[in-house]
């Protein structure tokens, strides 16, 4: 636990090098606005690496040649390897775009349009088709409520109630 612990640390901090592969999604139910907030956080290197394999192109994103071109796959590449239910209900994130910070891609989405969340089923494959041993936390606050999933290995998706 403690090494669990030390690597979300790391990962938070933004150290350029990692042994272990991780991505984080915070997701906030924005009750005023009636949408979800979703940011997504990914290693650089490793979402290069997994962009390169699934779209059959180098891909550089530290210096892209064609920065619009990179954020149009990011948001395919999003689009592709999640996906939610709001009160057993599919619903589709819209992508909004990406930033970099130092050593990690920030990626977001919205999910608009939502009255009350009940339940909330996540999918989440990031970077699960590069890495055997990928791990994708996510982070779901509804009002003052946080809930966590740990989707890793066979479990890709994780439900959370909030009734």
């Amino acid at each position: 636990m403690t090494y669990l612990f030390f690597l979300l640390i790391n990962y938070v901090s933004g150290m350029p090098l990692h042994a272990f592969h991780v991505s984080v999604c915070e997701i906030e139910y924005d009750e005023k606005q009636r949408r979800l907030e979703i940011t997504h956080r990914i290693f650089l290197d490793d979402l290069e690496i997994t962009l390169t394999d699934w779209s059959g192109e180098q891909v550089d994103v530290l210096n892209p040649s064609d920065p619009k071109k990179l954020d149009q796959m990011i948001g395919k590449y999003l689009t592709e390897r999640t996906s939610y239910s709001i009160n057993d209900k599919s619903v589709n994130a819209s992508y909004i775009g990406s930033e970099k910070e130092e050593s990690v891609m920030y990626a977001y989405q919205v999910i608009s349009n939502v009255k009350k969340v009940k339940s909330l089923k996540v999918t989440n494959t990031l970077l699960m088709e590069t890495y055997d041993d990928q791990t994708n936390i996510v982070h779901i606050e509804n009002g003052d409520r946080m809930k966590s999933l740990k989707l890793s290995g066979s479990e890709t998706w994780g439900e959370v109630r909030f009734d």
